[in-house]
């Protein structure tokens, strides 16, 4: 009798069991149990196999799971986010990470957010932890006292440098990974003893419209057991890495504000390792220490430029420290077209500009090696003609000497090769948003002539009629895209802003050759403006970005 009563309620239960057996799978077949995120992956069918757990902002995302229909809501950090919810199924929705343009904010600028994808469906909610990265970080520069050892603070400045996972120095040198192929970094790592955030001004980057962080670190020194290696900084988008030694390095010239500057213009070299500068010099002209100042940040060096070195010198520039020295292309004459010293002939069209040497070193524009040309209008306006700059080699139609390819590599872009002069805006009117002169640029080949968008070049700005181009390059610019006034320094414009050369190389430029070349002011709308311009050192030249 216990047996059959046993056998009964046992039958019971299994009938029990395999009804909420049966109701549970209904349930889920149909995408009403408990939600659940199990993984992230790319919409991208070659990577549908990977899965992930951070992505950057404007990724288009495929969120798995169970359970996942009549999703209601999608978050990430925290934030309300749009999804397709034709695309939604039981186990995925697909979702596009907004940008910080679309106002996406990253919890690496906001702490009280979270690291996470969150749903919120008719019958649940699902989360999972996931990181939106920032910006790919990068190192600048370091700087501390050398000799450095364990307890020293080490100065880090750099881009990005959030959502840091961990400082290590490794006895890998920068310049083997930068050959080499890796994954992960190995050597011998040793940990930072600590280190504190000083800067970090999150801001849109005004050119390129891009924001970026400007980072600064406070890194504490430990025992490293070698005197040379790479600091490295691991963040949740990835390493970024720079040389490191315990003693001071060989200097890095990684950048100058002109090649070629008349005496009197003030020359920024941009760098690393500028410790303890010893000396400068370039041909047979040496500054002694009390002719140039080093920034405290101990990436910048600046000197007033006292004469042009002799023309049998190696166009070098050589700062030298107790790390040993370090160079740049420096006042290479192979580049020049003319100084307007007798190295080529004016052609002498009208109206001509003039032809000056500035000795008084009270007046502007103060010193120079000798003759500069000098583009002067009281007050211009609706005329097609305007004074000139017009040269050419010699009368007998050769061209102008152009840098060898050991100076500018045959296949450079145009777009990296640039017509160069040195120039001192003594208050023109360019660029006030008002006048509207402009330049107009000429190389010549043989005796051809000027074409529109070809060989010729217009830099305007139609301000005052109906319809308005506007050309993004002011006029005069450097590199920078900066129009200083009232001192001397580069101006630069692309050899591909030429018609003739948009898309060419340099090789393109030297088989046609130069045999002449003219800047000319004209003025075609009413507005009224005043020019004065001084020109030297018009040149070619190769700018590596």
């Amino acid at each position: 009798m216990k047996n059959n009563i046993f056998s009964s309620l046992l039958l019971v239960a299994l009938l029990t069991m395999v009804t909420l057996s049966v109701t549970s799978c209904k349930d889920d077949e149909a995408g009403m149990g408990t939600p659940q995120i199990t993984a992230v992956r790319s919409c991208d069918p070659a990577k549908a196999d990977s899965t992930f757990t951070k992505a950057g902002p404007g990724s288009l995302i495929a969120v798995i799971g169970n359970n996942l229909s009549d999703v209601q809501k999608a978050f990430i950090n925290d934030q309300q986010v749009y999804f397709n919810p034709t695309m939604n199924t039981d186990h995925s929705v697909i979702i596009r990470i907004p940008s910080e343009d679309d106002g996406l904010i990253l919890t690496a600028f906001d702490s009280s957010l979270k690291d996470e994808i969150r749903l919120e469906t008719t019958h649940g909610t699902a989360v999972y932890s996931f990181k939106i990265t920032a910006p790919w970080p990068s190192i600048q520069r370091i700087q501390g006292e050398y000799p450095r050892k364990a307890g020293d603070v080490l100065n880090v400045y750099g881009l990005n440098l959030v959502d840091i996972e961990r400082i290590y120095f490794t006895d890998i040198s920068a310049e083997q990974l930068d050959t080499t192929k890796w994954e992960t970094i190995g050597g011998n790592q040793v940990d930072a003893a600590s280190y504190e955030l000083v800067l970090s001004d999150h801001h849109r980057n005004p050119k390129n419209n891009a924001f970026e962080t400007t980072s600064q670190l406070s890194v504490t020194l430990p025992n490293i057991p070698y005197q040379t290696g790479t600091l490295v900084i691991q963040c949740a988008t990835g390493s970024t890495y720079i040389p490191f030694s315990a003693l001071p390095g060989q200097p890095v010239l990684l950048g100058i504000s002109s090649d070629m500057p008349v005496p009197g213009e003030v020359v920024t070299i941009t760098g690393r390792e500028f410790v303890q500068v010893e000396s400068i010099g370039f041909g047979d002209v040496t500054l002694s220490k009390r002719q140039f100042t080093v920034s405290e940040s101990e990436d910048e060096i600046t000197f007033v430029m006292p004469k042009m070195p002799s023309r049998n010198e190696d166009p070098l520039l050589f700062v030298t420290t107790p790390g040993g020295s370090g160079s740049i292309p420096f006042c290479d004459y192979t580049t020049l077209l003319t100084n307007f010293d007798g190295d080529a002939i004016d052609n002498g069209w009208s109206p001509n500009c003039e032809f000056e040497m500035a000795e008084d070193e009270d007046e502007p524009p103060y010193s120079s090696d000798g003759f500069f040309a000098h583009l002067f209008v009281g007050s211009e306006a609706q005329q097609w003609w305007g004074k000139m700059i017009y040269f050419r080699k010699d009368w007998d139609g050769n061209k102008f000497s152009l840098p060898g390819f050991n100076i500018i590599p045959a296949d450079t872009s145009t777009d990296d090769v640039y017509l160069a002069m040195e120039v001192f805006n003594n208050n023109s009117d360019y660029n006030n948003g008002v006048f509207t002169g402009y330049l107009r640029y000429f190389l010549q080949a043989d005796n051809e002539d000027p074409v529109e968008n070809d060989n010729q070049y217009d830099n305007f700005e139609w301000i005052d009629y109906p319809n308005t181009f506007s050309n993004p390059m002011k006029i005069l610019a450097d590199i920078d895209g900066n129009a200083p006034v009232g001192k001397w320094y580069r101006h630069v414009l692309p050899i591909s802003a030429f018609g003739k050369y948009k898309g060419k190389t340099y090789q393109d430029l030297v088989a046609d050759g130069i045999n002449q070349f003219r800047i000319q002011s004209i003025n075609q709308g009413t507005a009224r403006g005043r020019i004065d311009v001084c020109i030297d050192n018009v040149r070619i030249i190769y700018v590596k970005k």
